[in-house]
């Protein structure tokens, strides 16, 4: 098995993330590896057809600050000695399988499974199903 250094894990405030954190943070501490912690606001989730200033976009953006740094803080109770954190706005699918594990220099990223339902996938597609396919390094699917 490959000895990871900087582990990746995407987290969205849905169980699935929960439980790739959970791996993610399990794997860092058998590795000794650095932990990134990546949550991205999905600007598609935001309708067009609405008066928009940005404001919903900012609150999405502070309640994933406060979801990774609560992330973090358990991070750093596991006694994980380098800590990165990451929120960014946009499609998480490409941020997330090139942008920030190319500026984190991840050898392993970790997601969860998809919490869409069948037409979700359909109309949205998977992130993580996207990251499995668009990502240059390992990634790892907790279920």
């Amino acid at each position: 098995m490959e000895n990871y250094q900087r582990i990746l894990v995407a987290v969205d405030g849905s169980d699935q993330a929960d439980r790739a954190f959970k791996k993610a943070l399990e794997l860092a501490g058998k590795y000794g590896a650095a932990l990134g912690i990546a949550s991205v606001v999905d600007l598609r989730s935001f309708s067009p057809n609405i008066s928009y200033d940005g404001s919903l976009e900012e609150r999405a953006k502070e309640k994933a600050r406060a979801r990774v740094a609560g992330y973090r803080d358990r991070a750093e109770a596991a006694d994980i000695k380098e800590i990165v954190t990451y929120v960014e706005s946009g499609n998480p699918k490409t941020i997330l399988a090139k942008d920030i594990p190319e500026e984190f220099h991840a050898d392993l990223i970790v997601a969860g499974a998809t919490g869409l339902n069948k037409v979700e996938k359909i109309v949205l597609g998977s992130i993580s199903t996207y990251i499995l396919a668009h990502s240059g390094v390992d990634t790892l699917i907790a279920r």
